[in-house]
């Protein structure tokens, strides 16, 4: 997942823009201060943020006060078509977001194939901000599959842990393949508009049998 690259994409460079304007622009949200911090993961079906700002060298984080935000369409819109841009098949997607913008200098965006959460001063997760299970993990390579060798360990150990077989990107039929349906995918990942095709395992072993070493090991 290649940060570097992603910020010389005119999109995204367009984007981080917008979201100086609307930070520091003539009625800014984040007037007066020298950073804005926004943090956001992303699953299949939701996303989870936080964040903060820097005045000074002083970091004061983010409230639940909507009126001093960044649109959702300047910032969750706009990053969900990035991490879509970002998709390669077979291979995945960021999962983490970290964007930083500031008053007088381009933003940046880092982007990260794992789940970067904070905990609350008590030591429990954030409502909504606990580490994802297996069931959302399969939903998240059903959307944006990947090979089984792409697929990080840590997401192999949640679905041993589970007994949970994911959804498997197929490089000969630029497929994901899951739950004896086989769906066609893009560059923008799984396309949900067709129809998924049903397949005979009796007729493919290869693919199950890979997958079957990774959530149980080799049997003798």
């Amino acid at each position: 997942m290649d940060s570097l690259r992603l910020n010389s994409d005119p999109f995204v460079i367009a984007g981080l823009e917008r979201l100086a304007d609307e930070a520091y622009g003539s009625s800014g949200f984040a007037l007066g201060t020298d950073e804005v911090v926004r943090v956001l993961v992303h699953y299949r079906t939701y996303t989870f943020g936080y964040g903060h700002v820097v005045t000074e060298g002083k970091t004061t984080y983010k409230n639940n006060n909507f009126d001093e935000d960044f649109s959702a369409q300047a910032l969750d819109d706009w990053l969900d078509e990035c991490r879509t841009r970002a998709y390669s098949p077979g291979v995945g997607t960021w999962t983490t977001a970290e964007v930083h913008v500031f008053p007088s200098q381009p933003g940046q965006l880092h982007i990260f194939d794992e789940e970067h959460l904070e905990r609350m001063t008590n030591g429990r997760w954030y409502p909504g901000g606990e580490p994802a299970d297996a069931a959302t993990w399969a939903q998240q390579l059903l959307a944006y599959p990947r090979t089984v060798d792409y697929i990080p360990p840590w997401m192999w150990d949640i679905f041993r842990a589970d007994g949970v077989s994911p959804p498997i990107y197929n490089p000969e039929f630029k497929s994901v393949d899951w739950k004896n349906r086989r769906r066609p995918v893009t560059d923008r990942g799984t396309d949900f508009s067709v129809e998924p095709t049903i397949i005979d395992p009796s007729l493919e072993p290869g693919i199950l049998s890979r997958i079957g070493k990774k959530l149980f090991g080799s049997r003798r």
